[in-house]
């Protein structure tokens, strides 16, 4: 049963690196049950982005910490850390390439 009966959603949905434990299916589904065909979303558009970086000294805190975890040389997992996605924060100063935007939705229209 479709009641689209609400002029507006608005929600805060996005999960790390975007889509990453997000809720967005259910967004969209909310949006396809409820939201009026003239209806307002928020967020409407969502961009993803990404940048290389270089930071030696958060390259060593990060990485580098594996060679001596509280005296013990756990040397053999940093291959294993650096497979792995990091999400976290940089300065703006450690952008060391252009940005570049490789999603851009619409979610008014997916």
């Amino acid at each position: 049963m479709c009641i689209r009966d609400r002029d507006i959603i608005i929600s805060e949905w996005m999960g790390y690196f975007l889509l990453f434990e997000s809720m967005l299916d259910t967004v969209l589904a909310a949006r396809d049950k409820y939201l009026q065909p003239d209806g307002i979303l928020m967020p409407d558009r969502v961009c993803l982005c990404m940048a290389g970086i270089e930071d030696s000294q958060y390259k060593q805190q990060k990485f580098g910490f594996w060679d001596n975890v509280y005296g013990v040389n756990m040397a053999c997992i940093k291959k294993i850390a650096l497979a792995e996605p990091l999400v976290d924060l940089v300065e703006s100063k450690a952008i060391a390439t252009t940005v570049c935007t490789f999603l851009d939705l619409s979610l008014i229209h997916i």
